[in-house]
């Protein structure tokens, strides 16, 4: 394997990895906090206390798996990568910038939970970020910094995936600005989205 030349505006990718690792634990962490404990005066049982709490623990379960979601992506991005550019760097560190941000918007749409705009801030928030990895993912494409091994159908899975978070937050969106107060749970579809596609893909492939 030849040794990558970081003299001509490359960059290793492992501090990079490690402080989006970081930052992803520490906006998992603070979720938790949005969850608050209401007062034992103000209900007569746990059951109610418990019912009491369903819109944060539904919120927090929902930013919670798409930080994972996002996790996941970024770490698979950068596994099919052989380094990083300038660009890049300025790029993730945007997307850290809003991936910090999702709590404050969960908490956001948890307070205000029987509003039917309070949702957006948080999708909106969602739009970004995924937006944000989808030109990752074509910047890196088109410039050269995919791995040589990596294969082409393999790319091109990669690259249609990348815009299932974007355009789901587009129609959750839409759906708030309908009126719905149900608006998120259009990112409950991503799985089956997810294995609808690959199903297709496999299909195509003759597999």
């Amino acid at each position: 394997m030849a040794e990558i030349d970081y003299s001509e505006g490359r960059f290793p990718k492992n501090r990079l990895e490690a402080l989006t690792d970081g930052i992803f634990a520490i906006a998992m962490t603070i979720l938790v906090l949005g969850i608050e404990v209401p007062s034992v005066h103000l209900h007569n049982n746990a059951l109610s206390v418990v019912e009491s709490i369903v819109p944060d623990i539904y919120h927090y379960t929902l930013a919670f798996l798409m930080l994972m979601v996002f996790w996941v992506i970024h770490h698979r991005q950068f596994a099919k990568i052989d380094h990083i550019d300038s660009i890049i760097l300025w790029v993730s560190g945007i997307s850290l910038l809003f991936i910090a941000l999702i709590p404050f918007t969960t908490a956001l749409s948890t307070e205000f939970h029987g509003d039917h705009l309070a949702p957006v801030f948080l999708e909106a928030n969602l739009l970004i970020v995924g937006c944000i990895y989808a030109f990752f993912w074509y910047y890196s494409v088109k410039n050269g910094l995919i791995k040589s091994g990596v294969p082409t159908e393999l790319i091109m899975v990669s690259s249609q995936r990348t815009l299932i978070i974007p355009i789901t937050s587009v129609i959750a969106i839409g759906i708030a600005l309908a009126g719905s107060t149900y608006s998120t749970m259009a990112y409950l579809a991503i799985p089956f989205v997810k294995m609808i596609h690959t199903r297709i893909t496999l299909r195509q492939s003759g597999k």
